[in-house]
């Protein structure tokens, strides 16, 4: 299952739908709170995690999603204009997805961040 955290509900929908017809099962959260909440029920294999978002930003669900569960990885989705910060705040090795973005590239970023964790795991 991947979890999908936006808190515009167009763009968290539309991403949503896009890693459904991918093959993976979703769910959705709407801020850094929810998705916490939705990760103590059900530890999802992946987040994909709106960086700019009111109230907890990505940096800081992703934090404290790390405490929640280390093994659980984060892809980041941000526009142009907040790729410096969320760079300069989670690091140059984060994983990203810059919207706008498309199917393929997102496909290939889950492969690729889903087969790190498994070689992480082995």
């Amino acid at each position: 299952m991947i979890l999908i955290v936006d808190d515009e509900p167009q763009v968290r929908e539309t991403i949503a739908r896009s890693v459904a017809e991918l093959g993976y099962s979703v769910r959705e959260a709407a801020s850094g709170e929810a998705a916490l909440a939705l990760i103590e029920e059900s530890r999802p294999s992946l987040v994909i995690l709106d960086y700019v978002m009111p109230g907890m930003d990505g940096a800081e669900t992703a934090r404290e999603i790390a405490k929640i569960d280390a093994e659980i990885p984060v892809i980041f989705s941000t526009g142009h204009a907040a790729l410096r910060v969320l760079r300069q705040t989670a690091g140059e090795s984060a994983s990203v997805l810059e919207k706008p973005f498309t199917l393929a590239e997102l496909d290939a970023l889950i492969a690729e961040t889903l087969q790190q964790r498994r070689v992480r795991s082995a």
